[in-house]
């Protein structure tokens, strides 16, 4: 058995995973937040542990079109980009049971924004900016929004514009420095609290 030691007690990780897709049965668990938090990480690592399909919009997006966003955002512009990932966030399937990671900018749309918590439940990765900034630095060549800015004030002027809308999520993520799979399980057992504390809504 999986167990771990989480809060002075032992638990086992795969009866809270049980729980969670037997609370969400047919319903997906979509991970937003900003570029850079881990939302493909640690959402496959979820997929992982819940035995649940991993469905990343913006590969879905590249795969559909044969181009990487960034071409998408030079040769169409970013609004063309915002109207492609609505039509493929409006395709996803309803019943569906994946776990989904959206693009940074999916979730600052309150078109995508309903359709999300209406189907299923939404979990906005909350890092610090610093941790932001520190994991982007390493890779700026494949984010358009990105190119040619100065990255520190560009990224904590945007964390001001979208956090609120990302707090609109269900349940709030805030990650410190844990391993991924610490943090994956310390995400399983907030999933289970608030699927529990909310059973009745």
């Amino acid at each position: 058995m999986n167990k771990i030691l989480y809060k002075n007690n032992i638990v086992n990780i795969d009866e809270v995973a049980n729980y969670i897709n037997n609370t969400l049965l047919k319903k997906p668990i979509i991970i937003v937040g900003m570029m850079g938090v881990g939302k493909s990480a640690i959402g496959r690592m979820l997929a992982r542990s819940l035995n649940r399909e991993f469905y990343d919009i913006d590969e879905n997006i590249e795969k559909k079109y044969n181009m990487k966003i960034s071409e998408i955002f030079e040769n169409y512009g970013e609004q063309k980009f915002r109207d492609i990932e609505h039509e493929v966030i409006k395709g996803i399937n309803k019943g569906s049971n994946y776990i989904i990671a959206a693009g940074g900018g999916a979730f600052i749309y309150e078109r995508n924004i309903n359709i999300f918590n209406k189907i299923g439940l939404t979990l906005w990765l909350n890092p610090s900016p610093l941790i932001i900034i520190k994991r982007l630095k390493k890779n700026t060549n494949n984010r358009p929004l990105l190119k040619e800015v100065n990255l520190e004030p560009y990224i904590k002027n945007l964390l001001i514009k979208r956090n609120p809308f990302y707090a609109k999520a269900h349940l709030t993520i805030t990650s410190s420095k844990v391993s991924k799979n610490k943090m994956k399980n310390n995400i399983l057992l907030k999933i289970q609290k608030y699927l529990m504390d909310n059973k009745n809504d």
